[in-house]
């Protein structure tokens, strides 16, 4: 009977086994098993100790503060990020079921939602929805995205409900800018404060100069100011044509709302469809500048898991080597920073690529393996979501456009039909 009964148990097991979880919440990795019963303890205390609304604040931090030994800056945190959880009744149900979500990834999600509307139900569903289904695995070990993943997800959200917040969480406007030199002994500091855009441009134009001379970036900047140098730099802009208000994606700064898409592309110098670029091959080892910015599309960042190294800075890795046949085209070339490109040409790890998805699977030397999402705005992910938030927007102005024709409706009073003509 016994030995029944373990076969039965046995089959039961595989029967309730997941089929998808995040590499973090593995059913077969010890450490995984051991950190998510970490996560869950975490998580059920913080739950537990809640203070309610009318609560003195100060009085509870100083209590926990003694029996957690964190200081203020963390159990504050903690507290606002747990209660953050109330308001995403999704997102709390999804945690419930996988306690896949640290302090670190709460906290993320809490500090961007500040910026938006909480008293804004149909804003707060939106973003509830969104980013639970984010957050839900779709393949087996698939890899959980870090904190500065969810919080440019979160301002990607954020910028298609509500656009007068900055989805870069920089300053903007000429009132913001910021300009200070210190000077230190022997030693001067100069600190620059603007928009997003602008510093990233300035950012391109440095480390276009310094790879051009073989200098550092520092050096390369002075010798710009001093005007010891020109450059011509390209930023790309990602932007769907066939949805309704759609934000745009700038490499090195994220997603940003549909005002700044249209003042960017009223700049642009020349327009690629990038559909048409998807199965161009070269020759050369090199990777052009067209086939490049489809690749950084693609990417968004370093495909490597949880590496948020801008695409740009990255380097242009083949997946099978091009001494070897490997072609320069999108489908076998993806964006490493030079440390994890290294660690490939070094052999330690490999990788391949799903010819639909995009997502690229990691394999290491002890036999485990990680999925990674690919996080451009051209991945089959991000496109889909576009016209999520392209269907949205449609019915939300086919709302208020009914909404105002009811207005206008009950509003005016009814001619009479002996009434004369208004001429």
């Amino acid at each position: 009977m016994s030995a029944v009964m373990s076969v039965v148990e046995k089959e039961l097991e595989e029967l309730l086994r997941p089929t998808t979880f995040y590499a973090v919440c593995s059913p077969e990795d010890p450490v995984a098993i051991r950190n998510a019963r970490i996560r869950r303890a975490d998580h059920e205390m913080w739950q537990a100790i809640l203070p309610g609304e009318d609560t003195d604040l100060a009085i509870v931090v100083a209590s926990l503060r003694k029996s957690t030994g964190h200081n203020d800056s963390y159990i504050e945190g903690a507290i606002h990020a747990h209660r953050r959880l109330h308001e995403l009744p999704r997102l709390q149900r999804l945690q419930q079921r996988l306690y896949h979500l640290d302090l670190p990834r709460l906290r993320a999600i809490d500090r961007v939602l500040c910026k938006l509307d909480a008293t804004n139900d149909e804003h707060m569903a939106i973003v509830d929805e969104e980013i639970a289904t984010y957050l839900t695995p779709r393949r087996a070990n698939q890899n959980l995205p870090s904190p500065s993943a969810i919080r440019a997800k979160l301002n990607a959200i954020i910028q298609t409900l509500d656009t007068s917040v900055s989805g870069d969480d920089s300053p903007t406007g000429p009132d913001t800018d910021h300009y200070r030199l210190g000077i230190d002994g022997n030693r001067g500091y100069l600190e620059l404060e603007t928009d997003a855009v602008t510093a990233q441009e300035i950012d391109l134009h440095v480390r276009a100069h310094a790879s051009t001379r073989d200098i550092s970036l520092t050096q390369a900047l002075v010798d710009l100011i001093r005007g010891n140098g020109r450059t011509n730099v390209t930023l790309n802009v990602y932007r769907a044509t066939d949805v309704v208000d759609a934000p745009a994606y700038i490499p090195g700064i994220g997603w940003a709302h549909s005002r700044v898409a249209e003042e960017m592309a009223a700049r642009a110098t020349s327009i690629r469809d990038m559909d048409e670029l998807y199965d161009k091959v070269s020759t050369a080892y090199r990777t052009p500048d067209d086939i490049r910015a489809v690749v950084i599309g693609l990417d968004g960042v370093c495909g490597f898991p949880s590496c948020q190294r801008p695409g740009h800075h990255c380097q242009m890795d083949h997946r099978i080597n091009h001494e070897v046949g490997g072609p320069t085209t999108a489908s076998n070339l993806v964006t490493l920073c030079q440390y994890h490109h290294n660690l490939k040409t070094d052999g330690r790890v490999r990788y391949i690529i799903d010819p639909d998805t995009r997502e690229i699977v990691w394999l290491f030397d002890n036999g485990q393996y990680v999925i990674e999402e690919p996080a451009g705005p051209l991945s089959p992910h991000a496109r889909n979501w576009l016209q999520t938030v392209g269907q949205r927007t449609e019915k939300r102005r086919a709302r208020i456009r009914a909404e105002s024709q009811i207005r206008k409706a009950t509003s005016d009073p009814p001619r009479r039909d002996d009434d004369p003509p208004p001429f």
